[in-house]
């Protein structure tokens, strides 16, 4: 038997489409991603147009975007990026730390979710995750969901009292907009007080705006 034996090739790196508006920021994903030797940028969006674009004419082995590209819409435009035509796997890397927002990314297909001002060690393993088949969400993320999973979902209703609350609107003005009695107002914000674990309209409002499921 020879002792040398011929050396294997290299696997080809994988690519990466970068999709964000904010261009410093591409910028310095795409100085991160193409100083690894296992993985490459093949192309950059600052636009959802050229985002669906680009996806089309490079195929890449993953998209990494911040989820703010895909408003209004973004769990279900997120979902036709993750189970669409042409099909990829998603790493979000956004600002938006929200419990709501993690849910419902996550829901629409997510394999990876992490914060724009993650160190870069955690973005390179969640790409590697991502792209050996797998899925990643660090602990900060982790506990965020956990934390909406285990807290009561509000109904539809009670999501539009919530938002009237938010506004300063009186029980009274509420149950005029929706057509129901100061009573069942007061019921359904003590629903909702109960699933969001308030104690005040302050404090169910607050603790909305953390979690995400309404912006003021």
């Amino acid at each position: 038997m020879p002792d040398d034996l011929p050396d294997l090739p290299e696997p080809a790196p994988f690519s990466v489409l970068l999709a964000d508006a904010q261009p410093l920021m591409r910028l310095g994903v795409a100085a991160l991603v193409d100083a690894q030797a296992d993985m490459h940028v093949v192309a950059q969006a600052a636009s959802l147009d050229a985002l669906q674009a680009l996806l089309a004419r490079h195929r890449p082995d993953l998209v990494c975007l911040d989820i703010a590209l895909l408003d209004p819409q973004p769990a279900e435009r997120l979902a036709a990026l993750r189970h669409g035509q042409h099909a990829c796997r998603v790493v979000v890397l956004t600002q938006r730390a929200g419990e709501e927002d993690i849910y419902r990314a996550v829901c629409a297909g997510a394999d990876a979710y992490l914060f724009k001002d993650s160190p870069a060690e955690e973005l390179l393993q969640g790409l590697r995750t991502v792209h050996a088949g797998g899925r990643y969400m660090p602990p900060a993320v982790a506990a965020r969901l956990a934390a909406r999973l285990h807290g009561g979902v509000l109904s539809q209703r009670e999501m539009q009292v919530l938002e009237q609350v938010a506004a300063g609107h009186s029980n009274k003005r509420i149950g005029l907009a929706f057509g129901i009695s100061d009573g069942t107002v007061k019921s359904h914000t003590k629903r909702i007080f109960h699933k969001l674990g308030a104690t005040s309209r302050t404090g169910a409002v607050a603790i909305a705006v953390q979690r995400g499921l309404i912006a003021l």
